[in-house]
């Protein structure tokens, strides 16, 4: 293992943890804002839809998710990578060159996808809506998002690859979701049912996707380098040729693995759906939407932390690497650890906000959020797999993880329905992440663990405890006041513990820079 020496600690918390800390903010800020309004939008379909077609949506949602990540063929991972490195030259217009090239083959493919699903569009429903009327239609309005997937993640990817989180939050995690969630409303008020939700989810993209294109435009037409808003690097490319050869052949290797990926994060809903029942798929849709909290601010420091990984191995500073690697996962899981104790101590109240009938879902909810603690255990590892040039063995790890997850759903969902299809997921997410974490010893010789983990979790364990004593003198049964509360109050006595046990040099240097962004945003 690559340890770290004091110089090449404070090395990196004086440039790249600065960077990192306030990409997260950014990235913070977004990705709650999104969340929040994905709860909004779950219970506003939960309330004003059956269980039945609340599943049938999910269905459709992961279908389409699904399609729009296969059809991207990898290029937002190599549209990163080559504009980080480019614009980190300075070099805007071999950065413009690499997006060009991934429109060029993304959008063909991403309409050849559409088509397909439209043209399925009866099997798909026979075999997984149970010919629900109207389930053909929606599918085929449903398809018209795919593209607009395929261009705005390779939009979306140009800002990440240039360092500017904010302009993603705008245009995928606020614009988008609000519009989503505003549409809707509007829709199920005038009684257009799930055609008028499936209507606004294409309307919403459709405004998101014009607003990633201009941001990302405004960022690569802009006169002069880049150098004040970019790490430099201080090589050239490694890669040969065209900076398009370069990226494509960066690109297809993940192409396989993007759509094995987003099978391994869907597989659960698809094989609920052909095996059970559009009402049980209901049920597991919202737990699972609520576990995901985790995977969310795992994807607020990986988005920024991607491109500086590829930065830092390719310049061959890996002490500094290591140094990031630790400070990120720690903070991820310190972040993510009140979160899995609330969804372990009151699973049942959580799931009955979104109504009674819910709390089928409740044991599902318990197990999820298990897969996620490992997850956000895990931190960064996927990433630091891909980014690192490994793009072939991140897919023999997808693969792998895909078999042991559609197996278990195959052998567990007939027996146990919806607890069995979160028994697999489960399963297959603390799999994949400890391979890649053995994957990141052996051939980086780096790992994420020591000592400052056992803050966070005798923190967690204290502000359970107090939590639980002081739910035992609250009136009545858990509803959402005594569940608001409590979860305040878990989540103030966690804060608490953690500041009164101190802070090391690295969480202190990102707190600072966290608060630093904060106020540029609140004089903005």
């Amino acid at each position: 293992m690559t340890k770290p020496d004091n110089h090449s600690q404070r090395k990196a918390f004086s440039s790249y943890l600065p960077h990192v800390a306030g990409g997260a903010i950014i990235n913070f800020t977004g990705i709650f804002s999104r969340m929040l309004l994905v709860y909004v939008f779950t219970f506003l379909l939960a309330r004003s839809l059956p269980v039945s077609q609340v599943g049938q949506y999910f269905l459709m949602v992961t279908i389409i998710s699904l399609a729009g990540l296969a059809a991207v063929v990898g290029l937002d991972y190599g549209v990163v990578r080559y504009v980080a490195l480019y614009a980190g030259e300075g070099r805007l217009a071999m950065a413009r060159k690499v997006l060009a090239t991934g429109l060029l083959v993304g959008a063909p493919v991403g309409l050849v996808f559409a088509a397909a699903v439209a043209w399925q569009a009866p099997f798909i429903s026979r075999h997984f809506f149970d010919s629900a009327g109207g389930s053909v239609s929606a599918i085929r309005i449903f398809s018209l998002s795919i593209p607009l997937l395929v261009i705005a993640r390779l939009f979306n990817a140009t800002t990440q690859g240039m360092h500017k989180m904010q302009y993603q939050v705008y245009a995928r995690d606020m614009s988008e979701q609000v519009l989503r969630v505003g549409f809707s409303a509007v829709a199920l008020m005038l009684g257009a049912g799930l055609f008028g939700v499936v209507w606004a989810n294409v309307a919403a993209l459709v405004v998101a996707t014009v607003m990633s294109f201009y941001f990302a435009w405004l960022l690569l037409t802009r006169k002069g380098s880049n150098a004040q808003n970019v790490l430099i690097a201080k090589k050239q490319l490694a890669s040969p040729g065209s900076p398009s050869r370069a990226m494509l052949g960066y690109s297809y290797p993940l192409a396989l693995s993007n759509i094995l990926v987003a099978l391994g994060l869907q597989v659960d809903t698809l094989m609920l759906g052909l095996l059970g029942t559009t009402k049980e798929v209901g049920y597991f849709g919202v737990a699972l939407k609520v576990s995901f909290i985790s995977s969310k601010i795992i994807t607020a420091f990986s988005l920024v932390f991607t491109p500086v990984i590829a930065d830092l191995w390719h310049q061959s500073r890996a002490a500094e690497l290591n140094s990031l690697f630790i400070t990120v996962t720690r903070w991820i899981f310190t972040l993510s650890f009140p979160f899995f104790l609330i969804m372990m101590m009151f699973a049942g109240p959580v799931m009955r906000v979104f109504g009674a009938g819910f709390t089928a879902g409740t044991i599902a909810l318990i197990v999820l959020a298990v897969g996620q603690l490992i997850n956000s255990a895990t931190g960064a590892a996927g990433v630091m797999v891909i980014m690192s040039g490994r793009s072939k063995l991140e897919l023999a790890n997808v693969t792998t993880a895909l078999f042991i997850d559609a197996l278990l759903c195959y052998l567990l969902i007939p027996r146990y329905g919806l607890d069995g299809a979160a028994i697999a997921n489960m399963t297959s997410l603390v799999l994949v992440n400890l391979m890649r974490v053995v994957e990141i010893k052996i051939l980086m010789r780096m790992i994420a663990y020591d000592s400052s983990y056992v803050k966070p979790l005798l923190a967690g364990f204290a502000a359970a405890a107090v939590t639980f004593f002081i739910g035992r003198f609250l009136p009545g049964s858990i509803g959402f006041k005594q569940l608001a509360i409590l979860a305040l109050t878990l989540v103030f006595f966690y804060v608490l513990i953690m500041v009164a046990m101190g802070l090391n040099e690295s969480d202190r240097a990102v707190l600072k820079n966290f608060g630093t962004k904060l106020a540029g945003i609140r004089m903005s």
